[in-house]
């Protein structure tokens, strides 16, 4: 079998099909996916299952497979049943006709389709959220297609679900390598003369609870405000609770008259030029599966500042590449920042927090499941030599 370092003929690259049903190219998965792409570019010919309405807007590029009815997450069980319903006869015709693809499925709209799937073929389903319904995924994961992936040991005590070899995996979502190139100081830059930069990235949704945030920069005291220099980026999904999300945040910052330390500057296309400037990175959100972003700004050697929940327990390492506080807590969050901002904390250099993700990189994480393609692929290839024999 290939690894990442022996190159095969395009024609014999494995075929990999991502099941995601999204509209927007908004990062998180998909970051994992190009960074997937990324390190196992030689080996894997990757395709990306999307809404028909999908409109790509990152690079490096990624190959799509739109289908008007593909749906990737929704409040509601019943609308995600019946978009994979509607989809599910073009997803169908499209493997027929590439019957050895391996299927990669992503999010809660593309669970059902791998379930379906799995009683013809052998599925990777990699978990990315906290759902409050775990019996379901404990119930997918004893069908005997499946291959499940959980993100962080947290998150497979959330589920309930052991790690299980040939069954079940926990492996980290991962970064692209170039962020490794990124050039770090020998030491922490001096405030001498200028504000402490706090950056935080990510979509303005309820649950990254960036109103924690706000609230907790408006609890600090002024001499440690005048210090600060906030900025958050990322888009506002055009879904309307996101966009009441926005305008709720927004009264808060005039509410708290915040706006000459805090901004919120929509999305970014380079979000590595927005860390080059930063001193610290933010990240509020409760249950915060496994976030790129997160590791993203570690690989950059900056410290961050993350709830004690999710994922973020099994990426900071608390009190040396950064502090956690209690989840949706004002009060420790800005303690957390006045200790960051007043020097008052000792954390470890910038090498030191990059080489703690380095077990979170393309390379990394890309070989384990460059692994895992293979086993599913033989998989395949074993049931289509039985079918065809019998």
């Amino acid at each position: 079998m290939p690894s990442l370092n022996e190159p095969v003929p395009p024609a014999q690259r494995l075929a990999v099909l991502h099941l995601t049903g999204a509209r927007a190219d908004d990062g998180g998965i998909f970051s994992v996916i190009r960074a997937l792409q990324e390190a196992t570019v030689d080996t894997v010919r990757h395709q990306v299952w999307v809404h028909s309405g999908f409109r790509q807007i990152r690079k490096p590029a990624l190959v799509t497979i739109g289908n008007p009815h593909a749906i990737d997450e929704s409040p509601s069980h019943l609308r995600l049943l019946i978009g994979a319903l509607r989809s599910w006869p073009g997803l169908r015709r499209l493997l027929e006709s590439e019957s050895e693809t391996v299927v990669h499925a992503h999010t809660r709209g593309a669970l059902p389709l791998a379930v379906w799937l799995s009683r013809h073929r052998p599925v990777l389903f990699t978990q990315h959220a906290y759902a409050r319904r775990t019996g379901l995924y404990r119930a997918a994961v004893r069908l005997p297609g499946m291959r499940t992936v959980l993100l962080t040991p947290n998150m497979a005590r959330h589920y309930g679900i052991a790690e299980s070899p040939g069954r079940v995996e926990i492996l980290s979502a991962c970064y692209g390598d170039h962020w490794r190139a990124f050039p770090l100081p020998a030491s922490r830059p001096s405030l001498t003369g200028r504000r402490f930069r706090l950056v935080g990235v990510g979509n303005l949704v309820r649950w990254k609870r960036w109103d924690v945030l706000v609230d907790a920069i408006a609890a600090l005291p002024a001499t440690v405000r005048e210090k600060l220099d906030c900025e958050i980026w990322g888009p506002t999904p055009p879904d309307a609770d996101a966009r009441a999300f926005e305008a709720e945040l927004r009264d808060q910052l005039q509410r708290n008259a915040l706006e000459p330390c805090l901004r919120f500057s929509g999305p970014t296309s380079s979000p590595m030029e927005v860390l080059k400037t930063a001193d610290a990175f933010v990240l509020p959100s409760t249950h915060e599966p496994c976030s790129v972003a997160l590791m993203e700004a570690l690989a950059c050697g900056l410290p961050v500042i993350a709830s004690r929940s999710g994922g973020n327990i099994d990426i900071v390492r608390d009190g040396s590449t950064g502090l956690l506080f209690e989840p949706g807590n004002v009060s420790d969050l800005s303690a957390k920042i006045t200790a960051l901002i007043e020097g008052s904390v000792s954390l470890a250099c910038p090498v030191a927090i990059r080489e703690s993700v380095v077990d979170r990189s393309a390379t990394v994480v890309g070989a384990a499941y460059l692994r895992l393609y293979q086993e599913r692929a033989a998989s395949r290839r074993k049931a289509l030599r039985t079918s065809a024999a019998g």
